[in-house]
């Protein structure tokens, strides 16, 4: 089997999903920063909240012993001279209940007690007046303290503020640097991606020593490897097709000097066909390879050369034997494009659906697609991962370039060709629009 089940395999991109959370969706630089904020905010509010109860409890205990010595003092003074002071208060009508029952039975009590909407802190005891017992009080308000614990939430806050502020730029200036890194490193993959093995991404994340450039480094090392497999397939390539070439001429002009119409003789004539077939495509291989290929662009009708080229392949026999349908759906759609290379990838993906597919085989033509399906088993999961690789057939045996090339030429003429598993192999060559086309003949 000559052709191997090779795709270029297009994953679903998840940075296209619409559904993603906003936090999915947002760029390394503002997670690290609301990560930080987060954090700054956090720390200031908890620190806050500590410090503001212990000021609070602070400031209460310091008002109850002021009020208790206050009251202390003025019942000193009332009952060596009689005289009230301080502030103080015989059978206030405004203590509060709880506290002139407590006091009344012998206890000095302080509590809280509201009077005209304003916290006041109240502290009472019992005192002897003449025959009967009374209660002695004093009130204090709570303004000043409230005022004091006012003044350290808004410091808090202006703290906390300027702590957002100050680290949140930092965090912001580090980690756009680590960002901008990585950008740069992005887009120089995406230049090796696109074939330019000569870029090296630490010389770009030019600076630091730290992850980002341990990552660059590994990455360099990685297309390093993998520039060598190439270069090295692509050498082997050029070096057997033209090693090869010689003494294959020569056995094509022996062949052609036998008459003997015998089985051997036919089995010999077809064997040199094939190994000429063979020879010719690792010579475009290595042509696609040089990047040699030549193209020579001109309008096309597309169903007038599928119906050409259906017609032609009937004629060859290269389809007998196979139930091959055609839709013809594309009208009157003309692209720019190379007609023998646009063959050329149309003629191997029905070859290898031929080979390695199973009736009944479905060509669809659209004004921007061709899409050829079989009813077989399918393209392998790790070929559909791969994509297509020289010298590996799906089915174990050939030499596994009839996809290669047919991904090369359509890479040459700005197409894409795109392998599902629906009921079958599917594969579906997308022409390019026209400014693509024109930059590909560029």
């Amino acid at each position: 089997m000559a052709d191997p089940r090779t795709a270029e395999s297009r994953p679903a991109d998840p940075r296209s999903d619409d559904s993603r959370s906003g936090w999915a969706r947002m760029s390394l630089r503002w997670k690290i920063v609301l990560l930080v904020v987060t954090s700054v905010v956090i720390a200031a509010l908890s620190c806050g909240v500590v410090v503001r109860q212990s000021a609070a409890r602070a400031e209460t205990e310091r008002q109850r012993a002021n009020v208790s010595e206050q009251l202390t003092d003025a019942v000193s003074v009332y009952s060596n001279t009689g005289v009230l002071t301080l502030n103080t208060t015989i059978d206030d009508p405004e203590l509060p209940a709880e506290a002139r029952d407590s006091a009344l039975a012998g206890h000095t009590v302080t509590t809280m007690h509201p009077v005209d909407g304003q916290d006041h802190l109240w502290a009472a005891t019992p005192i002897q007046v003449g025959s009967h017992q009374a209660v002695i009080s004093v009130r204090q308000s709570t303004a000043e303290s409230e005022e004091l614990l006012a003044g350290i939430d808004r410091a808090v806050l202006l703290g906390m503020t300027g702590a957002v502020l100050v680290v949140g730029g930092i965090a912001s200036y580090a980690a756009g640097q680590i960002s901008r890194r990585l950008t740069l490193g992005a887009q120089a993959a995406r230049r090796i991606a696109h074939g330019d093995t000569t870029t090296r991404v630490s010389d770009i994340i030019d600076y630091g020593s730290d992850e980002v450039a341990d990552f660059a480094q590994a990455v360099d090392f990685a297309v390093e490897r993998l520039t060598e497999r190439i270069e090295s397939e692509q050498r082997f390539t050029a070096d057997l097709a033209h090693e090869m070439r010689t003494p294959l001429t020569g056995l094509v002009n022996a062949t052609n000097l036998l008459e003997e119409e015998s089985r051997p003789a036919e089995l010999v004539k077809e064997r040199v066909a094939r190994m000429q077939v063979l020879v010719e495509d690792l010579l475009e291989v290595s042509r696609l390879d040089a990047g040699r290929a030549e193209t020579h662009l001109g309008s096309v009708a597309v169903d007038g050369t599928m119906h050409s080229l259906m017609s032609t392949l009937e004629g060859s026999g290269a389809l007998a034997g196979h139930d091959v349908s055609v839709t013809y759906e594309a009208g009157d759609a003309r692209i720019t494009t190379d007609q023998r290379r646009f063959e050329r990838i149309i003629t191997n993906l029905l070859v290898n659906a031929v080979k390695h597919g199973e009736d009944p085989i479905r060509v669809e033509v659209h004004p921007d697609r061709i899409v050829v399906a079989d009813s077989g088993p399918g393209y392998p999961p790790d070929i559909l991962a791969t994509g297509p690789t020289r010298f590996v057939s799906a089915g174990g045996g050939g030499m596994g370039l009839g996809l290669v090339i047919a991904q090369g030429q359509a890479r040459l003429l700005g197409m894409t060709i795109e392998f599902a598993n629906d009921g079958g192999a599917q594969a579906t060559v997308r022409f390019p629009i026209e400014d693509d086309a024109e930059a590909a003949a560029g």
